[in-house]
């Protein structure tokens, strides 16, 4: 029997550019922590320092954060948006920032929320506000619970957090 000597090379993988990805929002290394309320007294000088690390795959297109109070709730109010400059996954340095002072908000149960979703996932007309059809492939969210001077009985009570707004049929 007589053997041929061959080598088969395979083409080399077609390269594809990364795609984009939902925003992964750092949640356990959030500060403050998201898991537990937050007691405030608004005549206090405090700042609270919201800063929630940002990791994802975003093929050129910026991300927007915006921060909102009782976000979803008939009293909703936007604290702060912000543009964070397109990346890729491995970079772990970019984050979601607010500095925030309850001054002017109503004493109880509060909920403030980060939203992040790639710019193109916001409507064209308002870029503070979801575009329902891309949000649920696209938007990251977080919310933590804020008691604005409680009563000195029950600081951690959310007996008056805001209930979210409940769409009627047909909207």
């Amino acid at each position: 029997m007589l053997f041929a000597e061959s080598c088969i090379v395979a083409d080399p993988p077609e390269y594809r550019a990364p795609g984009q990805t939902r925003p992964l929002l750092d949640v356990y290394g959030a500060v403050p922590p998201a898991t537990r309320v937050l007691v405030v007294d608004k005549h206090a000088s405090n700042v609270i320092q919201f800063n929630v690390s940002v990791q994802s795959e975003d093929a050129g297109e910026d991300l927007r954060a915006v921060f909102f109070l009782d976000y979803g709730t008939a009293g909703e109010l936007r604290l702060v948006g912000q543009t964070i400059s397109a990346s890729t996954y491995d970079n772990t340095a970019r984050a979601a920032k607010l500095p925030w002072r309850p001054i002017s908000v109503s004493d109880g149960c509060h909920f403030v929320t980060l939203v992040v979703a790639h710019v193109n996932s916001f409507q064209p007309n308002n870029d503070d506000h979801l575009d329902l059809t891309k949000a649920g492939d696209d938007a990251s969210l977080v919310s933590w619970t804020v008691n604005v001077n409680p009563s000195s009985d029950a600081p951690n009570t959310l007996a008056n957090c805001p209930s979210p707004v409940v769409p009627s049929v047909g909207q």
